[in-house]
């Protein structure tokens, strides 16, 4: 199957329980203002992406009512501390933000973010928007790298999700792991996809925001020093990978 074919096959999106309600408590906890969350899952075969978790957009972002920005260093400590926690090797799927309104079309900006996220995958990224207008509401596409955009329908049900997605790496205390000199690589998740992308991009909700060109330079951290020819070659983490496909622009 050949990507166009496989993007025409991205029948469905099944969230968790757990997912879909960080996006809609995340919108009533900034409501009336702008706000937005980063997915990660699963893809499957059969066309199907599963949200396991909806990462919060974080501590220090900037809430506006047509403008939002996400707290970079945040997503990137928690997406890698959210996937430890299973036994398969979550992805990064895409992303949701609110729009104002009633618009549920993406704007220029937008479909500079989500193009980045696509980039990072060969099978694209899905993005969501939700609207109250005044009753809420979850619109989902899926994007390309050539920013074309289908509309996909979603549920939420955790009862068809494959229990192996599902299964946590620890869940009671017979399974303490044993420390020693390869725990810290025991407990590394590494990430099945293997496609990346730099990009000069920032991750930003609406077009008429300013840019600085200093700030735009600035990369997301992840706290990790960067490999030297001298030390092994570190693994392809989840926030390894936030860190190539994600630029963040800061008003600080």
């Amino acid at each position: 199957m050949n990507l166009m074919e496989y993007s025409m096959n991205t029948r469905h999106i099944v969230f968790t329980k757990r997912a879909f309600n960080a996006i809609v408590t995340e919108t009533l906890d900034r409501h009336p203002l702008e706000t937005g969350g980063v997915f990660i899952g699963y893809i499957l075969d059969n066309g199907i992406w599963v949200v396991i978790e909806t990462i919060p957009p974080g501590i220090e972002t900037v809430n506006q009512r047509s403008y939002f920005e996400y707290d970079a260093n945040f997503i990137t400590y928690l997406s890698n501390v959210i996937a430890r926690q299973y036994k398969g090797n979550l992805q990064i799927l895409g992303l949701w933000h609110r729009h104002p309104g009633s618009m549920d079309v993406f704007s220029s900006t937008d479909d500079g973010t989500n193009v980045m996220f696509a980039k990072a995958n060969p099978l694209g990224a899905i993005s969501g928007l939700i609207n109250c207008d005044p009753k809420m509401r979850l619109t989902m596409y899926h994007v390309n790298s050539q920013c074309h955009y289908d509309k996909i329908d979603w549920s939420v049900d955790d009862g068809i999700i494959p229990e192996n997605l599902l299964e946590l790496r620890f869940t009671g205390p017979t399974e303490f792991p044993v420390l020693g000199n390869n725990a810290a690589s025991s407990l590394t998740v590494t990430n099945t996809t293997s496609a990346t992308v730099e990009t000069e991009n920032c991750l930003q909700t609406e077009e008429q925001t300013p840019v600085a060109e200093e700030e735009k330079k600035d990369s997301i951290s992840a706290g990790a020093a960067e490999n030297t020819p001298n030390e092994p070659e570190k693994p392809n983490t989840l926030g390894d990978k936030l860190k190539k496909c994600l630029k963040i622009l800061r008003n600080e």
